[in-house]
């Protein structure tokens, strides 16, 4: 058998829910769904396995002048900028120096992740420098009958989900990627100005770690992604629009 990045891609998830599942076996379920250290740093370890060495990934705040960010769950950086502060994992950077930020969630309902996205959103202010990613990633169910991603596959009409989305569009760097480890991604198009919601299942995890991957390459040409790469990280051969489940936009909303 030959290489199948499709394959590849898919195992990604398996691997979270691998990991969650035995965090969960010896915690009990009852903990797994408290918001906790150890999810941000079960990402965190995975990121540090699949982004670059000169990177550098913690967990602080950025300080902008006198304006401090709240604390964020993952601050992906670059450690060749002086930092103001740094112990261990912990650090507290300066804006320039950002190249992501990614807050982390168990298994939230829609007000949780409009609460998430506001949050982020308000975050991703204190840097100037447009294009960074700035993302939600969602653990999901603690086990086969809760979904997470049933919270994100309706399409948002009103109330606080909508609303943070909208304010995330109004922003340069307000999120822009969302996912539910099990099986619903979210993208913000700057050009468009929208989001759209992707029901690609399996290849949901893989596709944010793909467009941070993506995100900080164009940012900063610090990987040099070959197109051999680019059908790697992104396997599915006729495009993930397919798979699109709704979309909004700043004025009107469109379903395929």
């Amino acid at each position: 058998m030959g290489p199948n990045s499709l394959e590849y891609q898919k195992s990604i998830a398996l691997e979270f829910n691998a990991t969650k599942d035995r965090i969960r076996h010896l915690l009990g379920s009852a903990h797994w769904g408290e918001d906790g250290r150890y999810k941000e740093v079960i990402l965190m370890n995975f990121l540090k396995r699949f982004l670059p060495n000169n990177l550098e990934i913690g967990t602080g705040f950025i300080k902008k002048g006198n304006s401090i960010s709240t604390q964020i769950d993952i601050i992906i950086y670059n450690p060749i900028l002086p930092t103001y502060f740094k112990e261990n994992d912990f650090v507290i950077v300066q804006p320039k120096s950002v190249l992501g930020i990614i807050e982390v969630k168990s298994n939230p309902d829609r007000n949780k992740i409009a609460e998430a996205i506001f949050k982020a959103n308000k975050a991703g202010g204190h840097i100037p420098e447009d294009g960074i990613f700035n993302g939600l990633f969602i653990f999901g169910a603690c086990n086969s009958t809760q979904r997470c991603s049933s919270n994100l596959l309706k399409k948002p009409r009103n109330g606080e989900f909508k609303k943070s989305l909208l304010d995330a569009l109004s922003k340069d760097n307000g999120i822009n990627h969302i996912v539910s480890n099990d099986g619903v991604f979210l993208k913000k198009w700057n050009e468009e100005q929208k989001f759209s919601c992707y029901a690609i299942k399996d290849l949901a995890t893989s596709y944010f770690f793909s467009n941070l991957l993506d995100t900080i390459n164009t940012r900063n040409e610090l990987l040099g992604i070959s197109d051999a790469m680019y059908d790697h990280i992104y396997p599915i051969l006729e495009g993930k629009e397919s798979f699109t489940k709704w979309i909004v936009e700043h004025e009107t909303e469109e379903v395929p």
